[in-house]
Protein backbone atom coordinates (compact mmCIF):
# COMPACT_ATOMS: atom_id res chain seq x y z
CA UNK A 1 0.00 0.00 0.00
CA UNK A 2 2.81 2.39 0.92
CA UNK A 3 4.54 1.69 -2.43
CA UNK A 4 1.33 2.45 -4.34
CA UNK A 5 0.90 5.72 -2.41
CA UNK A 6 4.53 6.75 -3.12
CA UNK A 7 4.12 5.91 -6.82
CA UNK A 8 0.92 7.96 -7.02
CA UNK A 9 2.52 10.93 -5.27
CA UNK A 10 5.58 10.67 -7.53
CA UNK A 11 3.47 10.55 -10.71
CA UNK A 12 1.40 13.51 -9.49
CA UNK A 13 4.54 15.55 -8.80
CA UNK A 14 6.07 14.66 -12.17
CA UNK A 15 2.86 15.70 -13.97
CA UNK A 16 2.65 18.97 -12.04
CA UNK A 17 6.28 19.85 -12.67
CA UNK A 18 6.07 18.92 -16.35
CA UNK A 19 3.24 21.43 -16.88
CA UNK A 20 5.80 24.26 -16.94
CA UNK A 21 8.63 22.60 -18.85
CA UNK A 22 9.84 22.98 -22.44
CA UNK A 23 10.91 25.93 -24.51
CA UNK A 24 10.00 25.58 -28.17
CA UNK A 25 8.51 28.62 -29.87
CA UNK A 26 5.35 26.95 -31.17
CA UNK A 27 4.49 23.93 -29.09
CA UNK A 28 1.36 21.89 -28.58
CA UNK A 29 3.07 19.38 -26.25
CA UNK A 30 1.07 18.97 -23.04
CA UNK A 31 4.20 19.50 -20.93
CA UNK A 32 4.50 23.13 -22.06
CA UNK A 33 0.87 24.19 -21.86
CA UNK A 34 0.62 25.57 -18.28
CA UNK A 35 -2.94 24.27 -18.07
CA UNK A 36 -4.13 25.94 -21.29
CA UNK A 37 -7.10 24.30 -22.98
CA UNK A 38 -6.36 21.61 -25.53
CA UNK A 39 -6.67 22.81 -29.11
CA UNK A 40 -4.79 26.01 -28.36
CA UNK A 41 -1.56 26.82 -30.13
CA UNK A 42 1.18 27.69 -27.64
CA UNK A 43 3.97 30.14 -28.45
CA UNK A 44 7.02 30.66 -26.26
CA UNK A 45 9.21 33.72 -26.38
CA UNK A 46 10.41 36.88 -24.69
CA UNK A 47 8.27 39.98 -24.15
CA UNK A 48 10.08 42.90 -25.81
CA UNK A 49 7.47 45.64 -25.26
CA UNK A 50 4.36 46.38 -23.24
CA UNK A 51 2.09 48.85 -25.03
CA UNK A 52 -0.66 49.24 -22.43
CA UNK A 53 -2.33 47.15 -19.75
CA UNK A 54 -3.51 44.39 -22.10
CA UNK A 55 -1.19 44.42 -25.14
CA UNK A 56 2.42 43.31 -25.50
CA UNK A 57 4.97 42.28 -28.12
CA UNK A 58 6.40 38.76 -28.05
CA UNK A 59 9.59 37.74 -29.85
CA UNK A 60 9.85 34.00 -30.56
CA UNK A 61 12.69 32.13 -32.27
CA UNK A 62 11.11 32.79 -35.66
CA UNK A 63 8.76 35.79 -35.47
CA UNK A 64 7.52 38.83 -33.58
CA UNK A 65 3.85 38.86 -32.60
CA UNK A 66 1.56 41.43 -31.04
CA UNK A 67 -0.46 39.84 -28.23
CA UNK A 68 -3.80 41.12 -26.91
CA UNK A 69 -4.58 39.50 -23.54
CA UNK A 70 -7.84 37.65 -24.07
CA UNK A 71 -10.79 37.94 -21.74
CA UNK A 72 -9.75 41.18 -20.06
CA UNK A 73 -9.85 44.88 -20.90
CA UNK A 74 -7.46 47.23 -19.11
CA UNK A 75 -8.03 50.98 -18.84
CA UNK A 76 -6.79 52.99 -21.81
CA UNK A 77 -3.58 54.93 -21.14
CA UNK A 78 -5.58 58.19 -21.11
CA UNK A 79 -7.86 56.84 -18.37
CA UNK A 80 -7.23 56.72 -14.63
CA UNK A 81 -5.21 53.57 -13.83
CA UNK A 82 -4.22 53.15 -17.50
CA UNK A 83 -0.55 53.65 -16.72
CA UNK A 84 -0.84 51.57 -13.54
CA UNK A 85 -2.20 48.66 -15.61
CA UNK A 86 0.67 49.01 -18.11
CA UNK A 87 3.19 49.00 -15.26
CA UNK A 88 1.53 45.91 -13.69
CA UNK A 89 1.73 44.04 -17.01
CA UNK A 90 5.34 45.18 -17.50
CA UNK A 91 6.37 43.99 -14.04
CA UNK A 92 5.05 40.52 -14.79
CA UNK A 93 6.25 40.12 -18.38
CA UNK A 94 8.70 42.67 -19.80
CA UNK A 95 12.04 41.10 -20.84
CA UNK A 96 10.81 37.78 -19.46
CA UNK A 97 10.09 34.42 -21.03
CA UNK A 98 6.38 33.70 -21.35
CA UNK A 99 4.04 31.28 -23.05
CA UNK A 100 0.96 32.40 -24.96
CA UNK A 101 -1.93 30.00 -25.60
CA UNK A 102 -4.34 31.05 -28.34
CA UNK A 103 -6.86 29.97 -30.95
CA UNK A 104 -7.64 33.22 -32.75
CA UNK A 105 -6.56 36.70 -33.83
CA UNK A 106 -8.46 39.98 -33.65
CA UNK A 107 -9.32 42.35 -36.49
CA UNK A 108 -5.91 44.03 -36.08
CA UNK A 109 -4.16 40.64 -36.59
CA UNK A 110 -3.06 40.52 -32.94
CA UNK A 111 -3.05 37.14 -31.24
CA UNK A 112 -5.83 36.94 -28.63
CA UNK A 113 -3.99 34.98 -25.99
CA UNK A 114 -3.73 33.68 -22.48
CA UNK A 115 -0.26 34.69 -21.26
CA UNK A 116 1.65 32.57 -18.75
CA UNK A 117 4.83 33.44 -16.86
CA UNK A 118 7.70 30.94 -16.78
CA UNK A 119 6.20 29.44 -13.61
CA UNK A 120 2.74 29.10 -15.20
CA UNK A 121 0.98 32.07 -13.59
CA UNK A 122 -1.95 33.21 -15.77
CA UNK A 123 -1.08 36.88 -16.33
CA UNK A 124 -4.55 37.73 -17.63
CA UNK A 125 -6.11 36.49 -14.40
CA UNK A 126 -3.40 38.12 -12.30
CA UNK A 127 -4.31 41.55 -13.75
CA UNK A 128 -7.93 40.90 -12.78
CA UNK A 129 -6.82 39.80 -9.29
CA UNK A 130 -4.92 43.09 -8.86
CA UNK A 131 -7.84 45.21 -10.05
CA UNK A 132 -5.92 46.38 -13.12
CA UNK A 133 -8.50 45.24 -15.68
CA UNK A 134 -12.14 44.41 -16.24
CA UNK A 135 -13.38 40.96 -17.21
CA UNK A 136 -14.34 41.58 -20.86
CA UNK A 137 -17.93 40.31 -20.75
CA UNK A 138 -18.68 41.14 -24.38
CA UNK A 139 -16.24 38.39 -25.41
CA UNK A 140 -16.91 35.98 -22.54
CA UNK A 141 -18.11 33.21 -24.84
CA UNK A 142 -14.72 33.15 -26.60
CA UNK A 143 -13.28 31.64 -23.39
CA UNK A 144 -13.72 28.06 -22.29
CA UNK A 145 -16.12 27.87 -19.34
CA UNK A 146 -13.57 27.12 -16.55
CA UNK A 147 -11.42 30.11 -17.51
CA UNK A 148 -14.49 32.34 -17.93
CA UNK A 149 -15.59 31.36 -14.42
CA UNK A 150 -12.14 32.08 -12.93
CA UNK A 151 -11.92 35.46 -14.64
CA UNK A 152 -15.43 36.49 -13.54
CA UNK A 153 -14.59 35.50 -9.95
CA UNK A 154 -11.26 37.37 -9.99
CA UNK A 155 -13.01 40.49 -11.30
CA UNK A 156 -15.74 40.23 -8.64
CA UNK A 157 -13.24 39.72 -5.83
CA UNK A 158 -11.07 42.70 -6.83
CA UNK A 159 -14.22 44.84 -7.10
CA UNK A 160 -15.46 43.70 -3.67
CA UNK A 161 -12.06 44.47 -2.12
CA UNK A 162 -11.72 47.85 -3.85
CA UNK A 163 -8.39 46.91 -5.41
CA UNK A 164 -6.66 48.92 -8.13
CA UNK A 165 -9.07 50.68 -10.46
CA UNK A 166 -11.93 49.59 -8.19
CA UNK A 167 -10.70 52.08 -5.57
CA UNK A 168 -12.23 54.80 -7.78
CA UNK A 169 -15.81 55.94 -7.50
CA UNK A 170 -17.60 54.55 -10.59
CA UNK A 171 -14.63 53.74 -12.87
CA UNK A 172 -15.44 54.01 -16.58
CA UNK A 173 -15.01 50.75 -18.49
CA UNK A 174 -12.53 51.10 -21.37
CA UNK A 175 -15.04 49.91 -24.00
CA UNK A 176 -17.36 52.76 -22.96
CA UNK A 177 -14.40 55.18 -22.97
CA UNK A 178 -13.55 54.06 -26.53
CA UNK A 179 -17.02 53.65 -28.03
CA UNK A 180 -19.43 55.49 -25.75
CA UNK A 181 -21.62 52.43 -25.27
CA UNK A 182 -21.88 49.29 -23.21
CA UNK A 183 -22.49 46.27 -25.45
CA UNK A 184 -24.89 43.59 -24.21
CA UNK A 185 -23.37 40.62 -22.39
CA UNK A 186 -23.72 37.48 -24.48
CA UNK A 187 -25.43 34.30 -23.33
CA UNK A 188 -22.88 31.49 -23.73
CA UNK A 189 -24.05 28.07 -24.96
CA UNK A 190 -22.10 26.24 -22.27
Amino acid sequence: MKGLFNSTVCLTLVAALAACGGSSSSDSNASTRCGAASGNTVLAGTVTAVHDGDTLTLMTDTTTEHIRLQGIDAPELAQPFGDNARVALSQQTLRQSVRVAYTQRDRYDRILGQVFTSNCVDVNQQLLNLGMAWFYKAYACDLEKPRRTRYEAAHAQALAQGLGLWSQHLPLAPWIFRNGEDPPSPSCAD
